[in-house]
């Protein structure tokens, strides 16, 4: 079975450096993947204000891959959390689902909870694989010490969002790891970048932020490691703040280190540069 990429609402029109570097660096591992467009907003946005819509949205989606034959496999932490949550509620109660299948009758869609949902940073650590992943390295960055944002939607709830590793979670830190760079245990690791918060009380919310990025440049990081939209750009909207780490999503990291181009990860030459100036001196710090 092949997947098929939903890059949600943000990525295509805010972050399409994420999409870009993903579908590059899934080829390259010759994965079976579809991201053309066919899928509606995965209903996050509804979520506590009309429960009904965001269900729906969220079925729909599910059930235009299945459709396909497709599982689905997601680059946005909220919209992964969205479907994980709309797949319990529909497995766990069979007449909501039939309430939901005559709704989404009228176009011919069924949901029937086949299909899979997975997230690019699981995907890649157990799909693809952390020895698959050394294999293709060929430019390794070394020396760099990067903070790794887990993000919240991901991880909690565990029981619905299967997520299955033991105590701490390292995922992200082994995948960082696989590449060469030094994958730091800072304070406030775990806890959330503060976007829910941005406009409901933007000073709290600048306020997480900040203290996230400055626990990563204390401890020597140069660049904190994103894999959701909401997280990266929460992070870039504090750059101006201080000499603080660059935040860039995983996947042009992992295409970085395997030697593909910037410009087919969608890197531009400015974020090139200010990349190549941070594996400098991570070099340099590597050869004292």
């Amino acid at each position: 079975m092949g997947y098929q990429l939903f890059t949600g609402c943000n990525i295509p029109a805010r972050l399409i450096g994420y999409r870009d570097a993903t579908v590059a660096v899934l080829k390259a591992f010759d994965v079976d993947i579809c991201h053309e467009s066919m899928f509606n907003c995965c209903g996050y946005p509804m979520r506590n204000t009309d429960p009904e819509l965001f269900l729906l949205s969220s079925a729909r989606n599910l059930a235009l891959a299945e459709k396909k034959g497709r599982d689905i496999l997601v680059l946005c932490k909220c919209c992964f959390g969205s479907f994980k949550r709309a797949q319990n509620a529909l497995n766990q109660d069979l007449q909501l689902r039939e309430e939901v299948n005559a709704i989404l009758k009228r176009e011919g869609l069924v949901y029937r909870g086949v299909g899979r949902v997975t997230h690019i940073l699981s995907f890649l650590r157990h799909d693809v694989g952390l020895t698959a992943i050394r294999q293709r390295v060929v430019r390794p960055i070394s020396g760099v010490r990067v903070g790794a944002q887990y993000g919240c939607h991901m991880l909690r709830p565990s029981n619905i969002n299967e997520f299955n590793e033991a105590g701490v979670p390292e995922f992200f830190d082994l995948l960082l790891s696989a590449i060469g760079m030094e994958s730091l245990d800072y304070k406030r690791k775990f806890d959330c970048c503060g976007a829910p918060l941005n406009g409901i009380n933007s000073e709290l919310s600048e306020k997480m932020t900040l203290q996230k990025l400055e626990a990563i440049r204390d401890m020597g990081g140069s660049l904190v490691a994103t894999g959701c939209p909401h997280c990266h750009l929460q992070f870039s909207g504090v750059m101006d703040k201080g000499d603080l780490p660059l935040p860039v999503v995983y996947p042009q990291l992992l295409g970085l280190a395997m030697g593909l181009p910037p410009e087919s990860l969608g890197i531009s030459h400015d974020e090139a540069e200010r990349l190549a100036l941070v594996f400098e001196e991570g070099g340099r710090r590597q050869s004292m």
